[in-house]
This record gives C-alpha cells, structure tokens and sequence, in this order.
C-alpha cells in the first residue's frame, strides 16, 4: 500500500527531540514522576513535552526549525522551563543514553496503550529499554530524496555514534562501551541500522510486508538507527545519545543537517549504502567511541573516528554556511579534541569512585546556564 509522503516544504527543516531523564531530588534515582510534572505544566508548553516508554523518562520536542541556532534557542527554552516545572515536583532533569545505576525493573510503564501493547508483547526485551536518545528531523523534499538522504546519512550513522557517544553506566557498572545504549535498543526488532532500500517503493514494501505478518501496526514502530518518516516529511536520525550539553547537541543536529543536504545537492546515481559495513564501524563506535577506526571499503583503508570527522566537517564547510550554521558545525571539532560525553561521565566517577557525583554532573550540565561551561 502506498504511504504517503508530506513534504515538509522547501529549505532543510530541522526538528530536535530529546530523551531526558526524571531523577528523585534526593536520591538520583530515576522516578516515576511523568505524570505529576505534565499534570503542572502550562498549555503553550504542554505541546512541546510528551510521554515516553516509561514514567521516568520525559520528551521534548522542537517545532518546525530553520536553521541549528534557533533549534538551540527552544531547546535551551524547553529544557529551562521544564527544569522548574520538574523541581516542583521534587524532581531534577538529566542528560544522558543510560541512566548510571538506577534498574530497569524498578521502573513504572506509562500508562498508554501503544506502551502497554509494546511491553505484553516484547516482555524483557522491552523492559530493558530505559535508555535516551536524541532523535534529529531533517525535512526534505519528496520520498525519493527521503530514500537517497537515507542510504547516505545511513553510512556516517556509526560516525555519529562515536561523536555522541554518552552511555558507559548500566545498572550500576561500567560496561566497557562507550555507547552501552544502542547495544541495548539493538534487542529490539526492526532495530539498529535500517535496510538498505534502493527506492522508496522498497520501503513502501517493507513496511507492508511486516504490517500484513503481523509484525506491527504501521512504520513507527521500525526503530531503525535512521528512519524515513512519510507523515511529517522528514528523514530522521535516531543513532545519538542524548547529549548532557546543549553545545554538542546542536553540533550534532547541525552535522546531520549538512549531511542530508549534501547527499541531495550530489549529481548522478547513488547506489544503497553498505549495510554490513556500517553494522560493523557501528559496533566498533559502540564499543570504543571516538577511539574507533572505521573501515573504509572505497579506499580499502582503515580511518581514525577523530580523523574522518576533521575530515568531513572541513568538506561540509560551505554548505554549512549556506545553512547558517558553521560555527555549530565546527563545534563537532571541540567534541573530537575534548572529549564525548561517556569520556566526561567516566572522568568525573574517577575523581570520587561515586555514581552519585556522575547523577549531579549530568543534572548540572543539563541545565541551559551551565550546559556550555561543561560542553
């Protein structure tokens, strides 16, 4: 059946959606607290937060963005004013892919039947999932430049990994990756890095395929690593962790925004991506960050994480500034030369062996004020 494609109009759109979590003032646990914090805020903010999988998780949400800097300014709105809404609440936000030690089965589902319906039908695989993402919209003009920016933004998906990587703390301990939250997500079906479609009727295919076998309900429920999303017009990144910082969150949505255009500015045919390539520099990015080295099947050579992204923020130069967002793209070099946010979360549990100094580190860097001092 065919899915209709929205174009979200002209220009490259952005829309940013963060994952944060709802921690207990007192204890830095994650708490239930979903419901107290939406039931206390004000209508022109309501629209822009929603419910998660679990109660202790909170979504915000842009709306419709030109350009990187003003995704930042509601970004920094949002998490700012929602901050108050949640200490009233006794509550606190923080940023990260993964809670350090609170446990997933002490968490409360959301009391919704798409979540309920998820959680009776996966059972542990998806009580597992308390994890955070930043998920990036990038609009674009019709299904078929959906399909093209898809295979390419799909082969610097494990790029993006290392560069956001912000999840080394699971249940209490160090797991040795440096992205611990998209070995987790990658449990779940229809999960981890997406088909490589030659067409939009491929997807459209796909999609029918798994809807007619029962699989799910319609195209959201694929929770591909990079995802086409007819009903809004977009093409839309899911692979990071939730940023602590503002700052490399919007280096992050300004390198996605880049990309997306350039992969639609290129004359001539473009071939799918290389699935089982990039699910390999993916696991390579999950486990070591931007220590990993990616294979490079074109060259026949092996590049250093840090090297492509100097590399491929100086080739995206000039279309970032017919974007307007250069100086948020060279922000992806101070990530490169100081450090993700799993480098920065282990540095500080190394200062004083306390998961709870690693709790407020990320509450405070969540904060607008204090997000550039920490970025």
């Amino acid at each position: 059946m065919p899915i209709e494609f929205r174009a979200s109009g002209s220009g490259y759109t952005l829309g940013v959606e963060e994952e944060l979590h709802v921690v207990d003032a007192t204890t830095a646990e994650l708490a239930p607290k979903i419901e107290e914090i939406m039931s206390r805020l004000p209508e022109d903010l309501a629209g822009f937060v929603s419910y998660e999988l679990f109660q202790s998780v909170l979504e915000i949400k842009t709306p419709i963005c030109a350009t990187a800097a003003e995704a930042e300014k509601h970004l920094r709105e949002l998490r700012g004013r929602i901050a108050s809404w949640a200490a009233a609440c006794d509550a606190s936000l923080a940023a990260a892919g993964t809670h350090p030690f609170s446990r997933y089965r002490d968490q409360k589902v959301t009391d919704q039947e798409r979540y309920k319906k998820v959680i009776s039908t996966l059972r542990w695989i998806a009580e597992r999932e308390v994890i955070f993402g930043q998920h990036v919209h990038v609009g674009v003009p019709g299904p078929d430049e959906c399909i093209q920016a898809h295979n390419r933004l799909s082969e610097y998906a494990p790029l993006l990994l290392a560069l956001s990587a912000n999840s080394p703390y699971w249940q209490g301990m160090d797991t040795g990756y440096e992205s611990t939250r998209v070995k987790i997500f990658e449990t779940f079906p229809r999960a981890g890095m997406p088909p490589a479609f030659p067409n939009y009727e491929a997807f459209e295919n796909y999609v029918d395929l798994m809807v007619e076998a029962g699989a799910m309900d319609d195209y959201t429920y694929c929770w591909w690593d990079v995802r086409p999303h007819p009903k809004i017009g977009t093409i839309e990144l899911r692979i990071p962790d939730t940023q602590t910082s503002l700052k490399p969150a919007v280096a992050l949505t300004a390198l996605t925004q880049c990309l997306v255009a350039r992969s639609l500015e290129e004359t001539g045919p473009q071939d799918p991506y290389d699935r089982e390539l990039a699910v390999e520099n993916k696991m390579r990015a999950a486990r070591h960050g931007m220590d990993a080295a990616f294979y490079d099947a074109g060259e026949k050579t092996t590049v250093p994480a840090r090297d492509l992204a100097r590399s491929l923020v100086e080739q995206l130069r000039p279309i970032s500034q017919d974007l307007s967002c250069e100086n948020e793209l060279l922000n992806v070099l101070e990530i490169v030369e100081s450090g993700t946010g799993s480098q920065r979360q282990r540095r500080t549990y190394e200062e004083s062996g306390d998961f709870l100094d690693v709790v407020a580190f990320l509450i405070e860097g969540t904060r607008p004020a204090l997000a550039e001092e920490q970025s």
